[in-house]
């Protein structure tokens, strides 16, 4: 019997990150082990509160605590732990890795198959809005200055709402009547965040299709192994 590939998943805030893999073990199959590494799982909730917070000019990112709480921290402080999960990874015999965010971060160093999802996902993006605008939801009102910024440095034309996956539902729901009537090619969840039902809702009320990053990574990966 052949030996099972490890797909490692790092996430920028703790694992297990349950609300991810319900949607994405299933494309998975039993040909792949995954394997959870969270950049903060030595930290307490109040520790990355208040040691890790954002100030002016950090990028911000928002992510899953393991008890469902929302954390919000500055990219310059998670980087290195993320570093630090990948290589530990590596060290444990992982096929291939990706990183369960989609905020821009410094080249990260690795010896096998790594898979960002940013650079891919707005290339992707890029490519199919074909100069028309696209709607793009992020998790936190200051994530939206930096995602005009970020998205128009990749060339794409967007309009920007913000609801956070990690709150209430229909909050989500209710962020889509922002998009309506905007004469957008289609949407973008910009946050691992956002599962497969927020999708189908957004898609729903707006008429649109809508690209989640967590499936696409993961289709991409697939790929990658085969499976």
């Amino acid at each position: 019997m052949a030996r099972r590939k490890v797909l490692a998943a790092i996430t920028i805030g703790q694992a297990p990150r349950v609300d991810i893999t319900k949607d994405i073990l299933p494309l998975l199959g039993d040909r792949v082990e995954l394997r959870e590494y969270g950049a903060l799982d030595a930290f307490t909730y109040e520790e990355i509160m208040e040691r890790f917070a954002p100030q002016a000019g950090d990028e911000v990112l928002v992510s899953r605590m393991r008890d469902g709480r929302q954390a919000k921290f500055a990219e310059r402080f998670v980087t290195p732990l993320v570093q630090e999960k990948i290589s530990q990874a590596e060290a444990e015999g992982a096929d291939a890795t990706v990183l369960f965010c989609t905020g821009v971060f410094p080249k990260f160093a690795h010896k096998g198959i790594f898979l960002e999802p940013q650079p891919l996902f707005h290339a992707v993006v890029q490519k199919l809005a074909d100069g028309r605008k696209i709607g793009v939801l992020v998790p936190m009102p200051d994530q939206v200055e930096q995602a005009y910024r970020f998205w128009g440095e990749s060339g794409v034309d967007v309009t920007v709402a913000c609801a956070s996956p990690y709150l209430e539902f229909e909050k989500v729901r209710q962020a889509a009547s922002f998009f309506k009537g905007k004469n957008l090619a289609f949407l973008c969840t910009d946050c691992m965040g956002y599962s497969v039902e927020m999708k189908r809702a957004l898609e729903e009320e707006t008429g649109l299709s809508v690209l989640l990053p967590r499936t696409l990574a993961v289709r991409i990966v697939q790929e990658l192994l085969d499976c």
